[in-house]
């Protein structure tokens, strides 16, 4: 069943927009097999959009419908361009210039959301590890902590030994004099 016309199914939560499946209740996403946590003004956009389908929603509209009096136009821009990386398709939403927002493809209902494809130990490892390199900051600071263990290591006990020395001989032995107490 398809609700993208103006007077669509407003109550409709679970659906499907090209490949991704939504279920705005349990706020996610899955495409893929992949699923993704929507955060409450996210699941918000991609209601008012699947609600409206081919018709277009204001700027005005998702600014009050969504964020009411918290909202900008550069939050909304960050929505529209997340939703668009999670639905894998950057088609399915089309800008409408001076006037907002649509899909370009009918949303579907779907009664439940397909399960996620099972993964082998070694390949949820792999996809945290791969999400762990695709984040700049984390890896930077990964980085730099590995690169100054390296570099304690190879310096530090030198360093020690050096400071550190005790020296257990007579101080006549190595030429040390002492200053006379009666100066």
């Amino acid at each position: 069943m398809t609700f993208s016309s103006p007077g669509g199914d407003a109550s409709a939560t679970r659906f499907r927009i090209g490949t991704a499946h939504c279920d705005l209740i349990a706020c996610v996403l899955v495409r893929e097999g992949e699923t993704h946590r929507l955060e409450p003004r996210l699941a918000g956009v991609l209601h008012l959009l699947a609600r409206r389908g081919i018709s277009p929603v204001t700027r005005d509209e998702f600014l009050e419908t969504v964020w009411e009096e918290d909202g900008s136009d550069e939050a909304l821009n960050q929505a529209i361009s997340r939703l668009r990386r999670l639905l894998g398709d950057a088609s399915l939403i089309r800008t409408l210039p001076r006037i907002g927002y649509s899909l370009s493809a009918p949303v579907e209902r779907a009664e439940t959301l397909p399960n996620p494809a099972p993964t082998s130990p070694f390949q949820a490892w792999l996809r945290t590890g791969l999400g762990f390199i695709q984040r700049p900051f984390l890896t930077g600071l990964a980085v730099g902590v590995l690169v100054t263990a390296l570099l304690a290591s190879v310096f530090w006990p030198r360093t020690l030994e050096q400071e550190f020395e005790i020296f257990t001989g007579e101080l006549d032995e190595v030429g040390v004099t002492l200053p006379d107490e009666t100066e």
